[in-house]
Order: C-alpha cells, then sequence, then structure tokens
C-alpha cells in the first residue's frame, strides 16, 4: 500500500518481497560461482570456512549496493531505495551510520552466531559456556518470534519487511512518484488463450491413443496379408531382428508370422490396438492366446 509521506513515496509491499528475493537469488549466484570456482580444488576450504566465506560475500555486495547508492540489487532493479520514515529534508535517505548499523545487523550477527563455540573458546570463556550459549538460543527464539510479528504487521499494514528496517526505522521508498501504466489488455488475451488451450492439450492428449493411429496407418500402407504364414520360411534375419524395434527380440514371441517380436513390444502394442498386424508382412493376432514364444532352440542361434 503505496502512501506519500514528506514528498516520498513508499514502496508496494509486492516490490519490497520481490526485491527481497532478488537479492537472495543474487547472493546465491555469487556463491554458485564461487563453488566451481573451487570444485575441483582438493581442499576444504569453503566447508571449514563458510561462514568467514558467506559474510564476506555479503559484504561485498553490501558495499557495492547499500553502501555505494543506498538501494539493495533487487531495490534498484524495481527503481526503489532504503529512506528515513521520520527524517528532514536534509536527510530523506539513509545516511552512512545507518548503513554500518545495517550491514553489522545483516552480516556480523549471523557470523558470530555461527563462530560463537570458537569465539568462546578463544577467550577462555568456556566455564560459561553453557550459559552464553543457552542465551543465543532464546535470544534467537526471541527475535524469530519478533521476526514474525513483524512480517504479519508488514502483510497488514506496510512499512518495514524486515525487523532490522524497524530497529533502523528505514523504509523501502520510490525516489519520486509512480505515474499510471496503461495495461495492454490484448497481451493479456494473448496469455489466457494460451493457457485454455494449453490446459485443454493437457487434458485430451492422455485420452489420444497414439499407438492404435500408427498402427491404423500402418495397415493402411502395409495391408493384411490374406495368404497362410510359411513358419519354415523363417530366416536368420527374422530370428534375429524384432519386426517392431529392428532390435535383437528380447524373450522372442511370434503371431503366426514368419515374423519375431519382442515380448514387451508385441504385448504391448496388443494392448493398445487389438488390431495390430505384424508391420513387416500384415499377419493379424487373431486373439491373446495366439501370441506364442519362440523354441529356445531357435532363440539361441545368437
Amino acid at each position: 500500500m503505496a502512501k506519500e509521506a514528506e514528498g516520498r513515496v513508499s514502496a508496494v509491499r509486492v516490490s519490497q518481497l520481490d526485491s527481497h528475493e532478488l537479492d537472495q537469488e543474487s547472493f546465491q549466484l555469487m556463491k554458485t560461482q564461487l563453488n566451481k570456482v573451487f570444485k575441483y580444488h582438493q581442499s576444504n576450504f569453503l566447508t571449514k570456512f563458510d561462514p568467514e566465506v558467506t559474510a564476506a560475500l555479503k559484504l561485498i555486495l553490501w558495499k557495492f549496493s547499500v553502501f555505494a547508492t543506498g538501494t539493495t540489487i533487487g531495490q534498484r532493479i524495481l527503481n526503489i531505495r532504503y529512506g528515513n520514515t521520520h527524517g528532514s529534508a536534509s536527510s530523506l535517505w539513509i545516511g552512512p551510520y545507518k548503513k554500518i548499523l545495517y550491514a553489522a545487523l545483516l552480516i556480523g550477527c549471523p557470523w558470530l552466531k555461527e563462530r560463537s563455540g570458537d569465539l568462546i573458546r578463544l577467550t577462555k570463556l568456556t566455564v560459561w559456556r553453557d550459559v552464553i550459549e543457552k542465551a543465543l538460543r532464546w535470544t534467537e527464539s526471541g527475535l524469530k518470534v519478533a521476526a514474525l510479528l513483524n512480517f504479519l504487521l508488514f502483510l497488514r499494514h506496510g512499512g518495514y519487511q524486515l525487523i532490522v528496517e524497524r530497529l533502523l526505522g528505514i523504509q523501502s521508498m520510490h525516489s519520486e512518484r509512480q505515474r499510471l501504466r496503461q495495461l495492454g489488455f490484448e497481451y493479456l488475451t494473448r496469455e489466457l488463450l494460451w493457457h485454455g488451450f494449453s490446459e485443454f492439450l493437457l487434458f485430451i492428449l492422455p485420452l489420444v491413443n497414439v499407438q492404435q493411429m500408427k498402427n491404423v496407418f500402418l495397415r493402411w500402407t502395409v495391408g493384411r496379408s490374406h495368404q497362410a504364414p510359411v513358419l519354415s520360411q523363417r530366416s536368420a534375419v527374422d530370428l534375429t531382428t524384432c519386426a517392431v524395434c529392428g532390435d535383437w527380440p528380447v524373450t522372442p514371441q511370434h503371431i503366426g508370422c514368419p515374423h519375431v517380436f519382442c515380448y514387451y513390444c508385441i504385448q504391448s502394442n496388443f494392448k493398445c490396438d487389438s488390431s495390430f498386424v505384424c508391420p513387416q508382412c500384415g499377419h493379424g493376432i487373431p486373439g491373446p492366446g495366439t501370441i506364442d514364444r519362440v523354441l529356445v532352440t531357435l532363440n539361441t542361434s545368437r
């Protein structure tokens, strides 16, 4: 919900959410590229120093985005930036002091949490380890509850998306009033028609028996044999080639003609189309009981 305040316009909630997602994607892209660099490296450098690597990448992004321009990468794409909620004409936008606090809260605090165990050991506070870890757990739980309540308020009233923004008193704003955009309904109509057509295809295609249509076409082109098949005329090629797939027949079957089929080829075609005929000679299958297995002695001729 946009509102005008002191010459600035608050960014709509969807733009703030989109900018946050773009920031996360930018960080993940940088980390993915870094992982590719060390993909074939023998050491476990990235795993061992993952908190430091994560903090360094976030610090680089902060340096060239928030610290340099007062906007994150996602905000710059959507033409919004951080501004002070209650500021004078000379301090409309976020200042250097809040930029540093922003980095300390979003980058420094997560790093301290990840390295809390090592810091306790280095500072020789192992006696207070249990007390410190318990305090950290309670603090983390409290921050999660506060972040949840803040997000619910953001969804209801807009304003501060992150708890850090509320603490610092900064908010995503447009640097200038946004103009009304004219929507092209022709484009929307094309999208609706295309989605309707694609849904129709997804519904109708599973009902189409493609195999049966293929077999009907083959029957028109090959025709059905009217002469009694002569099984004694089987050649070595007939015994070593499936009449459907052209490969060596697996568990060879025959339907009364000299040609041989894989078990899966003949059974799947007959289940899809009860009028299936041999694609080589056009001999039909009178019934499921007429599909017989070729003698093992013939199959071993390989």
